[in-house]
């Protein structure tokens, strides 16, 4: 049987590699994983972009004590720039990808879930972009969301910049597309 030329050039297992372990040590353990609170890890795949799947790195699924279904969809990077640069294409492929996510048929809103596992990153930009994902969350609606980005906003500029960056890519997705 031939050697996978990964392996056979040395660079052994990757950090995808790395994240799909965690997460199959939690389904073996039967336990909770990063990702979706109050729910156990009941299934890990990999590579399922030929299944549907846009952010297809690992896929995780998980349930509760009732068995409802969650799913936590990731794209992995070992390292990850946070900008709208047209250069930077994993942060903006990962953008348009979560988009995809979130608008498959099967997708459960505040259920499910998307984004990267990302070794590397810098902490402010980080830091930024998981307070506007909280944001998000605790946000009721459009307007409400929308209402933290005004002049008197509680939004710090960081975080309007991210979220311009995001919108702005989005933007552009959406004219390729018409």
């Amino acid at each position: 049987m031939p050697q996978s030329p990964e392996l056979a050039g040395g660079e052994g297992f990757t950090f995808e590699g790395d994240v799909a372990a965690f997460y199959l040590t939690a389904l073996l353990a039967e336990d909770s994983a990063r990702g979706i609170d109050d729910r156990t890890v009941g299934r890990v795949s990999v590579q399922q972009r030929d299944f549907g799947e846009p952010l297809d790195d690992v896929i995780v699924d998980f349930e509760d004590t009732a068995k409802n279904p969650a799913r936590l969809s990731l794209q992995v990077k070992r390292s990850l720039t946070i900008s709208a640069a047209k250069t930077n294409t994993d942060f903006r492929d990962i953008v348009r990808d979560s988009w995809k996510t979130l608008k498959k048929p099967d997708f459960r809103i505040n259920t499910d879930r998307y984004g990267a596992a990302v070794g590397t990153i810098s902490a402010d930009k980080a830091r930024a972009l998981c307070t506007l994902c909280e944001l998000a969350r605790a946000s009721i609606t459009t307007e409400h969301f929308n209402a933290r980005f005004v002049e008197e906003g509680n939004a710090s500029q960081d975080i309007k910049t991210i979220k311009n960056d995001i919108v702005a890519l989005l933007e552009k997705e959406q004219r390729f597309r018409a």
